[in-house]
C-alpha cells in the first residue's frame, strides 16, 4: 500500500499484523484441541486460548481481535469435541475484546454489572447449545442452579487473573517479544 509505514528491517506493518494475528490464531486453535482432548480442561483452553486474544487487542487493535476470535472459533469447531470451541465462541474468545471497552467506563459498579450480565448470558447460552444442540443427557444438567454461582465466581476470579496477566504482559513480556507499535 502507498504510504504505508514500514517497520525496521524493511517489514511492512500490516505485514506484521497479519502474522501476529495468524500465529495467535494457530496458537489459539492448538490450546482448544487440547481441551478437545483432555475434556476436563475445555472450559480452561477456552479461557487461555480467550487470552491470547487479548494479545491483538494490545498490539495490533481495530477489527484485528475479531478476526483472531472468529478463525479461530470457526478453525475449532472442526475438533472432535466441541465444548471448548462452544465457550470460546460464546463468551471467552470475545471477552478480552470487550473488556478493554467496559473498563473505559468510569464506574466501576458498572462495569462489573455489565461484565457479569454478558457472563452470565453466556452461560445461559452455552447450557441452551449444550442441552438442545449437542443433546446432553438431562442428568448432566440437574446440576445448573449450582452452575451459575460457580460459574461467577470463576468469573470473577478469571478476570482479576486476565488483568493481572495483561499488565505482566505489558511491563515485562512485551519488551521481550517485541511486537509492539502495531496499532
Amino acid at each position: 500500500m502507498k504510504g504505508e509505514e514500514t517497520m525496521p528491517g524493511g517489514i511492512k506493518k500490516s505485514t506484521k499484523r497479519l502474522t501476529i494475528c495468524a500465529v495467535i490464531t494457530t496458537l489459539g486453535v492448538i490450546v482448544l484441541s487440547l481441551g478437545s482432548i483432555l475434556e476436563v480442561l475445555d472450559l480452561s483452553a477456552a479461557a487461555l486460548a480467550g487470552i491470547l486474544v487479548a494479545i491483538v487487542v494490545i498490539e495490533v487493535g481495530g477489527i484485528w481481535p475479531w478476526l483472531v476470535w472468529a478463525a479461530t472459533g470457526l478453525l475449532s469447531l472442526l475438533l472432535p469435541l466441541k465444548t471448548a470451541a462452544i465457550f470460546y465462541l460464546i463468551f471467552a474468545g470475545y471477552y478480552p475484546i470487550l473488556k478493554e471497552k467496559i473498563e473505559m467506563l468510569g464506574s466501576r459498579l458498572l462495569q462489573w454489572v455489565i461484565k457479569l450480565l454478558m457472563m452470565n448470558t453466556a452461560l445461559t447460552l452455552v447450557i441452551l447449545v449444550t442441552k438442545y444442540i449437542l443433546v446432553l443427557p438431562d442428568e448432566t444438567l440437574d446440576w445448573t442452579w449450582l452452575i451459575y454461582p460457580l460459574a461467577n465466581t470463576a468469573f470473577v476470579l478469571f478476570d482479576i487473573a486476565l488483568t493481572r496477566l495483561i499488565t505482566v504482559y505489558l511491563f515485562k513480556w512485551r519488551k521481550k517479544l517485541g511486537i509492539k507499535g502495531l496499532k
